[in-house]
């Protein structure tokens, strides 16, 4: 088996920052998710659950050796998939071939690497292939954007960020 990635760990041993985890589809190897489609995914003991943009799944894993996992098992829903439109003039976006190719690649994955709110897949041969951005709220799944160089937060930014507005003066 290939040496893994630096950093990359089991994922079920990821500790308490994995497990109960939520996360978003960002990418399949470099490809972004269109935003009109939400793949989903949460961490548990040994299986990955959420929905794959036309149906639930549920990937089970095992551990192999101490840096690497398998998945075992992958099952989802049989629900037919849809055809978006992404507006007037542009290309249709079929979710039906995301579903496919995201679980597909998912079940080729062997490590996982957490970085600030990103979770990288790495196919058994090390590359990157499926990466999720961590998402947040009790509500389900929000809208998330990795947090890369290309992508600093405008707080994190004084030219970009506005002036916060002045304080009213204090009452007498």
């Amino acid at each position: 088996m290939p040496e893994l990635p630096p950093g990359a760990c089991p994922l079920n041993s990821g500790g308490p920052s994995l497990l109960g985890s939520k996360w978003r589809l960002f990418s399949v190897y470099g490809n972004e998710v269109p935003k009109e489609v939400t793949i989903t995914m949460e961490v548990g003991d040994n299986a990955l659950k959420g929905f794959a943009g036309c149906n639930e799944y549920t990937a089970v894993f095992q551990r192999v050796g101490h840096t690497g996992f398998k998945m075992t098992k992958i099952e989802k829903g049989g629900k037919g998939c849809q055809v978006l439109s992404s507006g007037d003039g542009l290309p249709t976006i079929n979710v039906g071939s995301l579903e496919g190719g995201y679980l597909r690649n998912l079940g080729r994955a062997g490590s996982v690497q957490q970085e600030g709110s990103l979770l990288q897949f790495f196919n058994l041969n090390g590359e990157e292939s499926v990466v999720f951005a961590k998402s947040y709220g009790d509500g389900g799944v929000e809208e998330t954007t990795p947090v890369t160089p290309e992508t600093t937060p405008p707080e994190s930014n004084p030219e970009a960020a506005p002036a916060p507005a002045p304080l009213p003066p204090p009452a007498s």
